[in-house]
């Protein structure tokens, strides 16, 4: 390894760091100040002045710590999420979903088509301000330690719902979602048959495998066997995932689920719990927050007057379509004023999704660098409000006594007529 990736590691460390201490002190969660540290440390302001840095933003040593960086941090948040707490918000879920889909497409339909748009160019940019980032949420719910509240169950089954729906969509239109270059659309059963067998074999695995893995658990003598076998039955599941064209994050999130029915009974998980939380919130995921601050080029979404119409209009459409969209079935849902705003605010973060689909858009030829632009500071602004409207509402219904507990989510399991 050369001596300069260590250096650009060290580099972006220090600067996540560094930002995430800043922002935590006017209490902002530390997701925002690695994205900043991303802009500082970026192309378009460090990496102008001093032009060693350019290499570092294409490293792919750097991509691959910032990709198994995200991968970890959702084995390491499925761990401590409930698949009994998704399951109870899922109804909810479902609902919130759906319509904070179809209005933030319609708007962004309708804005694509005003502004010259057509063909598979204006039906990509309308799903992608459809986007929740699933990846980038469940990092802000942890970072403020709400992630056992009936509201971060919502959030999560509904941003789950709406990645997969997307995905669906993307798979279609990008060719099986492949860089390699435009490939024959899959058919819709195929990929719906792919869909479905992840989802078999998780239920299968979590049935009759992970019972029996306090068992195998006793029988190993090797050093940190538990965390082994977390990492690989997470990496299994990010690799089949992979294989039926879900993102390895969704395999890794889904194991962690199923893992945390056994880990709960062994006390050596806490020790794994441990482990996973220093490497992915002390190393790598900073890593991957502040490869997305690379990505942001002020510069070319403010090169002339008409994108920069183009990008104010989508970067609407994205921040308050999401917002009511996602409103407006919490509210009717029963959920009070501030913590269906906290729902909604939350909903509207995106980021790594968005540029993963961005990306392959650009990488196939169905938008330019422009549109790309636009997409990715996009994602940015709305990932860096997401958890400050969201920590804004959700304290105030936290205050009023809106916000259930996990406790109270057991407890309206086991008792059919509750209403959570």
């Amino acid at each position: 390894m050369e001596i300069s990736v260590l250096i650009y590691v060290l580099l972006i460390i220090a600067f996540a760091k560094m930002m995430g201490e800043i922002v935590t002190r006017f209490n902002q969660p530390s997701i925002v100040g690695e994205l900043l540290a991303g802009i500082v440390l970026g192309p378009f302001l460090l990496g102008e002045i001093i032009p060693q840095l350019q290499n570092m933003y294409s490293d792919t040593f750097i991509q691959g710590l910032a990709d198994l960086g995200m991968l970890l941090l959702m084995l390491y948040v499925g761990m401590e999420f409930s698949p009994k707490q998704l399951m109870a918000s899922s109804t909810v879920g479902v609902a919130i979903a759906a319509v904070g889909l179809v209005l933030p497409f319609l708007l962004g339909f309708a804005a694509g088509v005003y502004f010259g748009l057509e063909g598979v160019a204006l039906i990509f940019v309308s799903i992608a301000l459809s986007v929740t980032a699933l990846p980038v949420t469940i990092r802000i719910l942890k970072d403020m330690e709400v992630i056992h509240t009936s509201t971060a169950g919502k959030i999560i089954s509904a941003a789950l719902i709406t990645d997969i729906s997307l995905l669906f969509a993307m798979g279609i239109i990008l060719g099986e979602g492949k860089i390699s270059g435009p490939q024959p659309t899959e058919s819709i059963f195929f990929l719906a048959m792919g869909y479905i067998l992840f989802f078999a074999i998780a239920i299968i695995v979590g049935k009759f495998f992970i019972p029996h893995l306090d068992k195998i658990l006793g029988w190993m003598r090797t050093g940190e066997a538990a965390f082994a076998i977390a990492i690989g039955i997470a990496i299994l599941f990010a690799v089949i995932a992979d294989f039926v064209h879900l993102p390895s994050f969704i395999g890794a999130f889904i194991a962690g689920m199923i893992l945390r029915e056994t880990g709960t009974r062994l006390r050596v998980w806490a020790r794994v719990e441990d482990i996973l939380a220093g490497i992915t919130l002390g190393f790598m995921a900073p890593i991957f927050f502040v490869l997305i601050g690379f990505t942001v080029d002020f510069g070319a979404v403010f090169a002339n007057s008409s994108i920069i119409l183009l990008f104010i209009t989508l970067l609407s459409i994205a921040i308050f379509g999401k917002l009511v969209g996602s409103y407006i079935p919490a509210k009717l849902s029963g959920l009070s004023t501030n913590e269906s705003m906290a729902i909604s605010s939350m909903m509207m973060g995106k980021g790594a999704m968005e540029l993963v689909f961005a990306n392959l858009a650009l990488q196939q030829g169905i938008i330019g660098e422009d549109l790309f632009s636009i997409l990715v500071l996009m994602a940015f602004i709305s990932t860096v409000l997401a958890p400050i409207l969201f920590k804004h509402y959700f304290n105030k219904a936290a205050c009023k006594g809106e916000i259930c507990k996990s406790s109270d989510i057991n407890k309206a399991i086991e008792e059919p007529g509750s209403k959570l």
